[in-house]
């Protein structure tokens, strides 16, 4: 197993705590929308997958829900409602990657996300500018993990050797197919103590 040089974050569940439910919860509190209503909404339609891929705007976006919904939301509200779901940027996730990179380690992000959640992360953030080499926002670069060729497009555009990396994911499909692509791998539980699994990198 060769040495890492590079650590490849997800986002949602790894460095920020994630709850669905509190967004599903939020937009049945301000709507009045049902449970099938959401699911079909967020599952059974390909408007969650373009808006991840940038392939669709905020404002198609929102206009789907309020397609569905018994009560149209302004703009405000469901913006509100849509960031439910991230809760928080804990404190100690900040020291650890300031502690990594001052290690020597080149630390890069790959999530699936969109216009709305980039825009509330980065200001929940407040990331320093030379903190990552690199952040791959599936919106941005309009591929989608599990999908081979968000990995790929990854691993051509930072030059980064996957034996290499640290790639370090929530969901169990995402990990898998870094692992067949030869990165070194974790697959944390969501919102999983991130720092238990990387001490032995902070010493």
């Amino acid at each position: 197993m060769k040495k890492i040089k590079n650590i490849l974050f997800d986002l949602g569940g790894v460095l920020f705590p994630l709850s669905i439910q509190a967004t599903l919860d939020a937009f049945r509190d301000a709507s009045g929308v049902t449970t099938r209503q959401l699911d079909n909404w967020l599952e059974d339609n390909d408007l969650c997958y373009r808006y991840e891929t940038g392939r669709c705007s905020t404002a198609e976006f929102r206009n789907g829900f309020n397609a569905i919904s018994p009560t149209k939301l302004d703009d405000a509200t469901f913006d509100h409602c849509w960031n439910e779901m991230i809760l928080g940027y804990p404190a100690r996730h900040a020291e650890l990657l300031n502690t990594l990179r001052n290690n020597g380690y080149n630390l890069y992000i790959l999530s699936n996300i969109n216009e709305l959640h980039v825009q509330y992360v980065e200001k929940l953030a407040q990331w320093p500018e030379n903190l990552f080499v690199k952040k791959y926002y599936s919106n941005e670069i309009h591929y989608r993990k599990p999908d081979r060729e968000c990995y790929e497009y990854v691993i051509n555009d930072s030059k980064m050797d996957p034996a290499e990396t640290l790639y370090i994911d929530d969901r169990a499909d995402n990990a898998q197919m870094g692992l067949s692509l030869g990165f070194q791998t974790i697959n944390l539980p969501q919102n999983g103590d991130l720092y238990k699994e990387l001490q032995d990198l902070l010493k």
